[in-house]
């Protein structure tokens, strides 16, 4: 054989496998059928259907909610498209129901959900996925909902979904999407993410183009120290900037000191009933109403929105009243990830911190199920009551408002949350019973006033 003749046969040869046919494979929720995946009949469940993807895949997926254990990969030259209705019969795009085609992004009747736990990533991208809506993804890293690691993201919705670095060495990025590697990221929506940095999105090398990006927000608005130098997390609810753990300050924000008290006291002072400075890094101090407030016992306190009482909390922050918890509880109401079991009254495990709670057997209550606790990041830790000792101890937290009962101007209004309770809940306590303080941030204004 020659040269030429064994040339012409390299080429054929090479153009053989890169003219390789394109497979169609069929994927629903929970697989139908003898699920060998060519067909709806006899489709495959995703997992199932990436594992048996070739080169030149095209995986369809139908409307329905796909409930993801574990971080999937879209290998590259495979295609993953979501929309397909229920009477779809095949790959005719006019079947398709993509999310840009209706603004019903939860509903699984009509679009295909990705839909994590926020334990994990949803999807790395390194071929295509179109069509879908991701959610619910979570990491350390950067890009929770999806990572388009040279892949193509286009006609998606990438909502509610947090790239958080838990051990805050460095920040994570990219809430929705992270682009690398020249990715592309096209016509997408990208609503309700959270990052460190990048919130709705964050990228180095790749194609952004036409991408509505609005309402994602930052897990945090810095740090802030108090007068003895603690130094304080913080997260972001809403239009609110809360501390992420509760106060241990011994001086008010001018250096005036604080008495420690040992045992019940109508005088300003705080109480560290704790048997570690360990512990007390975790739980803070507890205060009672004249030192919180930084007034007497008579103290008329504030209803207002936002409180204006500034007490034992640093500058440029204050106490919260009734009102500001109950902003923050609204906020978290009309949002589906923070609630337990679908029901708008459950959001007590969405606030508190994933250990040291008493266990509880009861569904959706604080102490039931801890690791999927704290979604906001509130992180409130169950530091019990001072009552000349410590009670409710790992049991239950207590936050001091600015107001008091006027019925019984002795009690003061506090927001609880229990290891048995679903909720964040509202009862009050004696006004020397110590409690834990946490701070809101002031509202800045433009120097007009506004």
């Amino acid at each position: 054989m020659n040269r030429k003749n064994t040339l012409w046969i390299l080429i054929f040869i090479v153009w053989g496998l890169s003219s390789q046919a394109q497979t169609h494979l069929y994927a629903t929720p929970t697989g139908a059928g003898s699920a060998n995946g060519l067909s709806w009949e006899n489709a495959y469940t995703l997992q199932a259907a990436l594992t048996n993807a070739n080169n030149n895949t095209i995986i369809h997926l139908m409307v329905g909610e796909y409930t993801l254990t574990s971080e999937i990969t879209i290998p590259d030259n495979v295609t993953v498209t979501g929309g397909y209705e229920l009477t779809s019969t095949g790959t005719d795009q006019t079947h398709k129901l993509a999310p840009g085609y209706n603004s019903n992004w939860v509903n699984p009747t009509l679009c295909t959900i990705l839909s994590g736990d926020y334990t994990h990533r949803i999807a790395t991208v390194r071929g295509t996925l179109e069509g879908c809506v991701v959610r619910y993804g979570r990491t350390t890293g950067n890009g929770a909902g999806a990572l388009i690691d040279g892949g193509i993201v286009t006609h998606c919705v990438l909502m509610n979904n947090m790239a958080y670095n838990t051990a805050e060495t460095s920040q994570a990025k990219g809430g929705g999407a992270y682009v690398q590697n020249n990715g592309q990221l096209l016509n997408s929506v990208l609503c309700y993410n959270r990052a460190d940095n990048g919130f709705g999105m964050a990228g180095t090398t790749g194609n952004i183009v036409n991408n509505t990006i609005t309402q994602n927000y930052g897990t945090n608005c810095g740090t802030v120290a108090d007068y003895d130098g603690n130094v304080y997390k913080t997260v972001v609810i809403g239009d609110q900037c809360w501390m992420r753990e509760n106060l241990r300050a011994k001086h008010y924000s001018d250096g005036t000191a604080i008495p420690q008290g040992t045992s019940n006291s109508s005088d300003p002072c705080y109480y560290n009933p704790y048997t570690s400075e360990a512990e007390t890094q975790v739980y803070g101090l507890l205060y009672n109403r004249p030192a919180a407030w930084r007034g007497t016992s008579n103290s008329t306190g504030s209803t207002d929105n936002p409180s204006g009482m500034q007490g034992v909390c640093p500058e440029g922050w204050h106490l919260p009243s009734p009102a500001e918890f109950d902003q923050m509880a609204s906020f978290l109401k009309y949002d589906a990830n923070n609630l337990c079991g679908n029901n708008s009254d459950y959001i007590g495990k969405a606030l508190a911190s994933t250990d040291n709670w008493y266990t509880s057997t009861t569904s959706c209550a604080v102490g039931n199920d801890m690791g999927s606790n704290n979604i906001t990041l509130f992180s409130a830790q169950p530091a019990g009551v001072y009552d000349n000792n410590l009670g409710a101890f790992n049991y239950n937290c207590y936050f001091i408002t600015s107001a008091r009962n006027e019925s019984n101007t002795n009690y003061t209004y506090v927001r609880y949350l229990g290891y048995s309770e679903r909720g964040l809940m509202s009862t009050d306590r004696y006004f020397y019973h110590g409690l834990s303080v946490r701070c809101v941030k002031d509202v800045e204004t433009d120097g007009n006033g506004d």
